[in-house]
């Protein structure tokens, strides 16, 4: 499968940029009454910087302490939780990057402390919560584009997989003819069905009865047993082409002529019969393997 690119450098360095024209042609907070035009220049620049490295530190802090690297195949819960701390770091990084470099650009080198006292001369972070309530809006441009390009490569991810998913099934090629022993798959009240593996279709568990597909002399057939999907799972775990995937289905993987989806997840089309079979998220691996599709 093609490999999706992550959040990067590059991706802060254009968000860099883009910060750099809006400073440059909005002069955003009213800076104009306490910078002078010759340093206008100056702070579009140092806002430029300090967004790229704010962004990079931030990610970096995430990404190795935090262990929430950029995972393009994680879904929305993983994506906001590792948003949501990238965010924190950034505003309190920012906050402290852009009070600093604008005292010293007003005041110059030696008064750089001025940004951490009082009129009175003494230690107080006033300055700083001020410029943090200010970075809000920084950051929501931030966020913005995070959102933006997470949902854009998660998007990406998603229909990678699902080519990677239905080249695997065109690899296969059609279902091939095989001797396979046969199987009794008993019902709690006594009913039974020969069938082989091979022949299965799809199961769907329906309340307390399984729904069980399967061919017989070339003619699709159904039927109706009570028992759990979980004792068939266990009868039919030596056939590896029989794969859970879904809480309520059990698919014959020889089947598949393709797969779609969306966000929500995967479907499968099979062989002969016009309806889909769902795939959960959790067995999208599963399935891949049982298909191939992790082949070099």
């Amino acid at each position: 499968m093609k490999k999706i690119q992550k959040i990067s450098i590059w991706d802060y360095l254009l968000l860099s940029v883009g910060f750099f024209l809006f400073f440059t042609l909005m002069r955003p907070y009213g800076l104009e009454n306490s910078i002078s035009d010759r340093l206008w220049p100056l702070q579009s620049l140092g806002c430029c910087m300090l967004i790229f490295v704010g962004s990079m530190i931030s990610d970096i802090i995430v990404t190795c302490i935090f262990r929430l690297p950029c995972d393009n195949s994680k879904e929305w819960p993983y994506q906001i939780r590792r948003g949501a701390l990238f965010f924190l770091f950034l505003i309190i990084l920012i906050s402290v990057f852009a009070g600093q470099y604008f005292t010293i650009l007003e005041w110059g080198w030696e008064h750089w402390y001025y940004f951490w006292i009082d009129y009175d001369g003494n230690f107080s972070l006033q300055w700083y919560m001020n410029g943090f309530r200010q970075d809000l809006i920084w950051a929501l441009f931030v966020a913005l584009y995070w959102l933006f390009m997470t949902k854009s490569r998660m998007k990406e991810h998603r229909i990678q997989e699902l080519l990677s998913l239905n080249e695997a099934i065109e690899q296969a090629g059609t279902v091939k003819e095989e001797n396979v022993d046969t199987v009794v798959i008993c019902g709690e009240y006594k009913e039974t069905l020969t069938v082989s593996p091979a022949d299965i279709l799809y199961i769907e568990s329906i309340a307390n009865y399984l729904s069980i597909w399967y061919f017989h002399d070339g003619e699709l057939k159904q039927k109706r047993i009570r028992n759990t999907l979980k004792s068939v799972e266990e009868t039919l775990s030596g056939y590896p082409f029989i794969l859970h995937c879904h809480r309520a289905f059990l698919v014959n993987t020889r089947f598949i002529t393709h797969v779609d989806g969306n966000s929500a997840g995967c479907r499968l089309h099979l062989f002969s019969i016009d309806r889909t079979v769902p795939v959960s998220k959790a067995n999208i691996e599963a399935l891949r393997q049982a298909l191939g599709a992790d082949k070099e």
